[in-house]
């Protein structure tokens, strides 16, 4: 049998000896934390590294058994956009376990997150620039919590993440009223649901508002002057 903590250390091995751009476990071991082989996702800079990661990898396999996918991040890439099954899986249901300079893409991406969200205010495109906003707030929070040691999990709940942070001893001002409101955003992302609240369409004064507490807790984490 093959674990979790299995799977972290031959991640970690990889990372120091090839420096991937990224290491994914998919498959059983991450569904359920155990099972009889390791499925990764291996994701290089370059092509035509398989066979390297496969010498990497050999002295693992006295202890349990590897399956593995290498990939470059432009077939990564391609292969995404065309809407590959296989990646599909992956991205549903795999955890990653190493990512390369990923605090640093988790900031880039709130900071993009937050000017595009300004950029379709002013475009009068309200729920864009709500949603915007409101991954511009998850994806800092998160960076923050990766910064600290947090194990990447699929939380979109902004309560939830600033209850993390306190565990993890840092504490955001928010209003309450203002939490619930960047969560209902989330909530309100399908047609379906009729915008960010009960039967109400998101206007200029709610796209307003998304991106000032967006700005604030970005300052407050020190990702905006």
């Amino acid at each position: 049998m093959v674990n979790l903590e299995d799977a972290r250390e031959v991640a970690n091995f990889l990372a120091k000896t090839i420096s991937p751009v990224s290491v994914v476990v998919f498959g059983s071991v991450a569904t359920s934390g155990k099972g009889n082989d390791l499925d990764l996702l291996v994701v290089t800079n370059k092509e035509n590294m398989h066979d390297e990661v496969g010498r990497c990898l050999r002295v693992f396999h006295e202890r349990f058994a590897i399956d593995y996918v290498v990939a470059s991040i432009d077939q990564v890439n391609e292969h995404f956009m065309q809407g590959s099954p296989f990646l599909r899986l992956v991205q549903s249901q795999g955890k990653v376990l190493y990512m390369k300079d990923s605090i640093k893409e988790w900031i880039a991406l709130a900071r993009e997150d937050l000017k595009q969200a300004k950029y379709l205010f002013d475009g009068g495109f309200y729920r864009g620039a709500c949603f915007d906003a409101q991954q511009a707030v998850e994806k800092a929070i998160k960076a923050e919590l990766i910064k600290r040691g947090w194990e990447l999990e699929k939380i979109h709940n902004i309560r939830r993440l600033l209850y993390l942070l306190k565990e993890h001893n840092l504490s955001i001002k928010c209003d309450d009223d203002d939490i619930d409101f960047m969560d209902s955003i989330y909530r309100g992302r399908y047609p379906a649901e009729e915008g960010l609240l009960p039967l109400k369409i998101p206007v200029r004064e709610d796209a307003s508002r998304a991106i000032s507490i967006a700005e604030d807790i970005l300052k407050q984490l020190k990702l905006q002057k």
